[in-house]
């Protein structure tokens, strides 16, 4: 499915959006392309001066745009836009005011959205979610994950997303993020949880996420960490540049 120019492939990857527009012309002009969303496209920071109602609209046209490209356009689930539809997900900045509009958007095009996505990219494994896979939170949830092998892990995590069985391990969240928990799930693990507590990384895959904010992105030898208000093109010899 990738577009390939001057015999190199390359995907776009969204982080996240926020209700801002930094995504629209880069998808407009790459449309044919791999796009991967990592999620959180509502709850706008009031002081970007992103009214709640641009979070709404974003929502709306990624899914609208899904809809026109279904074979190339991958969406995913942050831990606001769940916040929405469960009540096992803690909750921040949330539009009360939409929050009716957003959850039924959501709710109604459910299948549409995975919670990771995983892509071979040149001879790498590489893993997206919204905050990042830790090992740690695989292993603090065995009983309900089992012995999930590593070639089969987004699969399974995604099947059982959609069977409903997910969303109570999708809500731990650690105290670096205002829980109780050393780490977070896949949807609110903070960018410091890859940092300070080993194993950090997943055998065999390279993973890229958003979920922690910095002004530029954070890439090291297992992960790349990549919400700066900013798309990506990632190529097929594992080259992140900034669009």
């Amino acid at each position: 499915h990738w577009f390939n120019t001057n015999k190199r492939e390359y995907m776009i990857v969204i982080p996240d959006i926020h209700g801002r527009t930094f995504w629209r012309k880069t998808v407009e002009e790459h449309e044919n392309e791999k796009i991967i969303f990592l999620g959180d496209y509502t709850d706008p920071y009031p002081h970007e001066g992103v009214d709640y109602w641009e979070g709404l609209f974003a929502l709306r046209d990624v899914i609208d745009f899904k809809k026109r490209h279904m074979d190339n356009v991958v969406m995913l689930l942050g831990n606001h836009d769940l916040s929405y539809i469960s009540d096992c997900l803690p909750s921040c900045r949330h539009d009360d005011e939409n929050h009716d509009e957003i959850k039924n958007l959501i709710k109604a095009n459910l299948l549409l959205f995975d919670i990771a996505h995983e892509e071979k990219v040149g001879s790498k494994r590489v893993v997206f979610s919204h905050a990042g896979i830790h090992p740690e939170w695989l292993k603090e949830n065995e009983m309900l994950f089992g012995n999930i092998r590593p070639d089969d892990m987004v699969h399974t995590i995604n099947r059982m997303f959609h069977k409903g069985q997910l969303y109570t391990a999708l809500g731990d969240v650690s105290w670096q993020r205002g829980g109780f928990l050393d780490v977070g799930s896949c949807v609110w693990a903070d960018l410091e949880e890859f940092m300070e507590i080993l194993p950090s990384h997943l055998p065999d895959c390279y993973q890229i996420f958003g979920h922690t904010q910095f002004s530029k992105p954070v890439i090291t030898e297992w992960f790349a960490c990549i919400d700066c208000h900013s798309a990506f093109m990632l190529d097929d010899d594992m080259n992140f540049g900034k669009l």
